[in-house]
């Protein structure tokens, strides 16, 4: 099985990134190399940086571990190519895309769906469930001048190796890719937020399919500290407004289910 790097992202929010970090090594499984990117840029004093030292000292996972504290502020998107590019340095075919938001709540197994990713050519993704979190598993379309439309897929259910699978455009980000797809198509560096939809839409338009099941779930915490949540909320002005220009529409998302 091919090694999986464990990409894990934090910002501003170093009590919970301590929970969840600890979720992930309480559940480790030996293919995982967690690599994680800390654009709280030593605000928070370093903080997290220290505690997770202290931690993997007393831990023997701590050579499958590296922390990277990234510039401040850098966004998702850099932060996620940066460590999608230090997984494939370290020979990783399989990125699982996380954040310290979520919760791992057992040991994971991934040898079926890997083998169902291989099966299946130009399969870039599988997401997963999460606990607590909206749905957001569905086909997208652009509409010119308008905004992009979300609508429950309509795909018929495949059963591999006793998991099913349904094929969709987006969905949660929490999610096992191809590290040399994603090195393919990044997300987009100016889109600090708003990332996902943009993501998700370059995917399509290159033929990369998406996939979903409900055999892997974790934990989503709703956990927003003020400083935190200040930053987060430029999605709504700052970010949907460069979304809105890159693709010439007048909205954001429409969900239809």
């Amino acid at each position: 099985m091919s090694k999986i790097a464990v990409i894990y992202t934090t910002f501003l929010r170093d009590d919970l990134a301590k929970k969840t970090l600890k979720s992930i090594l309480n559940n480790w499984n030996s293919d995982y190399k967690l690599l994680i990117g800390d654009q709280s840029g030593g605000k928070s004093n370093g903080e997290l940086f220290r505690y997770f030292v202290d931690y993997l000292q007393k831990n023997k996972k701590r050579k499958c571990v590296s922390y990277y504290q990234l510039p401040f502020d850098c966004g998702l998107s850099y932060a996620r190519n940066f460590l999608v590019k230090k997984a494939q340095e370290l020979g990783c075919g399989y990125c699982l895309v996380t954040a310290d938001s979520i919760k791992f709540t057992k040991k994971y197994k991934f040898d079926s769906i890997i083998k169902f990713m291989e099966l299946k050519e130009g399969i870039v993704k599988v997401g997963f469930s999460l606990k607590n979190r909206v749905p957001w598993e569905f086909n997208m379309r652009l509409l010119p001048g308008e905004c992009f439309e979300l609508r429950l897929s309509s795909e018929k259910f495949l059963k591999y190796l006793g998991i099913e699978y349904q094929k969709v455009d987006i969905c949660k980000n929490f999610f096992l890719a191809k590290t040399q797809l994603l090195l393919n198509i990044p997300w987009d560096n100016e889109l600090s937020l708003l990332e996902h939809e943009d993501h998700c839409w370059r995917l399509k338009q290159v033929g990369y399919k998406t996939y979903v099941t409900n055999s892997i779930n974790a934990e989503y915490i709703d956990d927003k500290p003020l400083e935190y949540k200040q930053y987060r909320n430029r999605m709504y002005l700052e970010y949907r407004k460069k979304l809105q220009q890159k693709y010439d529409i007048k909205g954001w998302v429409k969900r239809i289910f």
